[in-house]
């Protein structure tokens, strides 16, 4: 068990520290390859370098930090150590600490292990500063680069993390290696939504993540005068994109709860008060655990914009992200909770609607999640909140897991 006066202190200590490096700023800001990302990955380094793991970075700056075993087989824990652009606390950095925290206290009560256990600390999940995601385990899992990316402020990927990884590579003690891949994984997160909260369960055990479409839309119509152009001789692009999403959304609710569909970026060319909007770009996000449902809102994209009444506006279509349901490994679901129930703890078996570095993972390795409730269903805000207890239950549960696993 984690003891208030021992192991808990030490995870909240670790804890305040990292998040005190945002201190100054709305919320938490880690982006990837950032001085405060640095910072934290190097306080990361320390925390596993004084209970003798052993530190390993590799060239995008992932984290791995390894209490060796009796064999060479590897059961890992971890999560990304990136945040969005003030973001919360608790995103991310719980899976790292709280897998640093697991492994700790398993050390100390059972000494070593039969298999290796490893803590990963991904360097990019969000895709807040450059426009790719899940770079970090893409290139521990998949040896898939980043290619040529720009941030906002000119940086190219390739020189940010140069800069940033050679920093953590010359710290003391730290091994450069892109080390093998594990017999298993499991992340411990955050739910990022409400479904915990309001069915009253400490627990998510997580069977897999929702599939995941993105479109960019651009619909072109004619820039004209705002006061001479009459109604019936304006070709508004605006206008067509709020039809667009209005009937979009109806087929959205038509289908169910299961299927999320979200605008999130809108752009208007030339954006001008007293100028008919000639040209809008807007992206569609649509999630659900089924293709086939996917497949049908696809299918309405399509039909949508072939059936629109202004001949002369013109709608293209380009989808950027096709990211397939992921089915979670059934026997460490299965182990979970047997876990779970042994605990005395509530929980629920339920389908991840966010995307996360477990979905790579799964590519190449047996693999699992588990959750703690968001108060409020609140993620990605300086306002995201978690518990003590649910944040202690958690690491209970992957504790219990990797010590099955490992021992």
């Amino acid at each position: 068990m984690i003891r208030e006066t021992n192991d808990w202190l030490t995870f909240k200590h670790q804890f305040l520290q990292i998040i005190q490096l945002s201190d100054g700023t709305e919320g938490q800001n880690r982006l990837v390859y950032s001085p405060n990302w640095i910072a934290a990955q190097s306080e990361l380094i320390g925390f596993g370098q004084q209970i003798g793991l052993t530190s390993m970075v590799d060239t995008y700056g992932n984290v791995y930090l390894d209490l060796p075993g009796k064999d060479d087989q590897v059961i890992a824990a971890g999560s990304h150590m990136d945040t969005v652009v003030n973001g919360g606390k608790y995103d991310g950095l719980y899976g790292v600490l709280g897998g640093l925290q697991a492994i700790r206290t398993l050390k100390k009560q059972l000494g070593t292990p039969q298999h290796t256990l490893r803590l990963i600390s991904f360097s990019e999940e969000e895709g807040s500063r450059f426009n790719a995601t899940f770079t970090g385990s893409k290139f521990y899992a998949l040896h898939e680069s980043a290619g040529s990316l720009e941030d906002g402020t000119g940086w190219t990927f390739d020189d940010a993390r140069q800069q940033a990884v050679t920093r953590l590579q010359s710290l003391k003690n730290v091994l450069i290696k892109h080390p093998s891949l594990p017999k298993s994984f499991t992340e411990l997160h955050i739910e990022q939504g409400p479904r915990l909260i309001n069915n009253h369960a400490q627990i998510g055990l997580v069977a897999g993540i929702v599939g995941q479409r993105r479109w960019l839309i651009t619909i072109q119509g004619e820039s004209n005068h705002a006061g001479t152009t009459p109604m019936n001789n304006r070709h508004d692009a605006l206008q067509t994109t709020v039809t667009m999403i209005s009937k979009l959304a109806e087929f959205a609710q038509q289908i169910g709860d299961g299927l999320t569909f979200t605008v999130g970026q809108l752009n208007v060319i030339p954006n001008a008060a007293n100028v008919i909007p000639g040209k809008t770009q807007f992206t569609i996000d649509a999630r659900h655990a089924d293709n086939q449902v996917l497949d049908q809102f696809e299918q309405a994209i399509n039909k949508t914009s072939d059936q629109l009444e202004d001949g002369q506006i013109t709608v293209t279509t380009e989808q950027y992200v096709k990211d397939e349901p992921a089915t979670f490994d059934a026997t460490l679901l299965s182990q979970n909770e047997q876990i779970v129930q042994r605990l005395g703890l509530t929980s629920q078996v339920m389908v991840s609607g966010a995307g996360h570095d477990s979905y790579v993972m799964n590519q190449v390795s047996p693999t699992t999640m588990i959750f703690v409730p968001s108060e409020g269903g609140i993620s990605h805000a300086p306002n995201e909140y978690t518990c003590s207890a649910d944040l202690k239950a958690g690491i209970e549960v992957l504790m219990a897991s990797l010590q099955a696993q490992a021992y």
